[in-house]
């Protein structure tokens, strides 16, 4: 398996990814920070308020990361499978002397690998300068303290398995027609909606937690279909 990673790595150049994945955090640095100036705008303006404290803004801040990478991953997911499956391309797959199920199974670890891997590496990054300059700037009432940050990485890590599993959701909805831009689509979608979800619950974790469980538990059924499907494909 980890031979058929590596050459999907070959065959798939990353680092085009890479380079999004920075400048995503670089702009969502930018969009935490003006999370946090907003109320500052307006003092009187309710609406603001909710990006008051860390308990709104952590939450509000992930899930909007969480949409950016959904899209990286629908992207990543379409190059990686979507194009290989489509055409002409599959009788080169399945001419390896290798099992379709395998193959397809390294092309969704990579992707969802390294969506997992940059968003979480990403918030990382972002939070520790947040925080930092949060010492001068006091942008946030409270201190930026180690239980916020500890709040900060849990909610990343949930929120990053959750934009894998739209990624591949979306994937299983885009593979019906081999459309790159349903793909797409379907992950804006499906993002959106976890952002509503969120947005009117920030406060209550626990279903914000259930909510990617869920999510989770679908992607898990889309990859099974997806490999049903890859498994009865014909090329003529």
């Amino acid at each position: 398996m980890i031979k058929l990673i590596k050459l999907e790595l070959r065959s798939n150049s990353i680092s085009t990814y890479v380079v999004a994945s920075m400048m995503i955090a670089i702009v969502m640095l930018g969009f935490l920070y003006l999370f946090a100036y907003a109320p500052k705008l307006d003092p009187n303006d309710k609406d603001l308020e909710f990006f008051l404290g860390y308990s709104n803004l952590i939450p509000l801040f992930g899930v909007l990361n969480m949409t950016v990478f959904c899209v990286l991953s629908a992207v990543m997911y379409s190059k990686f499978i979507i194009e290989d499956y489509s055409g002409n391309r599959p009788i080169l797959l399945f001419l390896y002397p290798v099992s379709r199920k395998k193959i397809l199974f390294s092309k969704l670890s990579v992707v969802g690998l390294y969506t997992i891997f940059s968003m979480i590496i990403s918030n990382l990054i972002i939070f520790l300068i947040f925080g930092i300059t949060e010492k001068f700037m006091h942008l946030v009432s409270g201190d930026f303290t180690v239980s916020i940050m500890l709040q900060a990485i849990k909610i990343t890590v949930v929120l990053a398995f959750t934009a894998a599993c739209i990624g591949i959701i979306a994937t299983g909805i885009g593979f019906i027609k081999k459309s790159v831009p349903t793909t797409i689509i379907s992950a804006v979608l499906l993002a959106s909606s976890i952002c509503n979800i969120v947005v009117s619950t920030a406060s209550n974790m626990t279903v914000i937690y259930i909510v990617c469980l869920i999510i989770m538990f679908i992607g898990i059924l889309f990859s099974i279909n997806l490999k049903n499907k890859v498994n009865l494909m014909e090329v003529e």
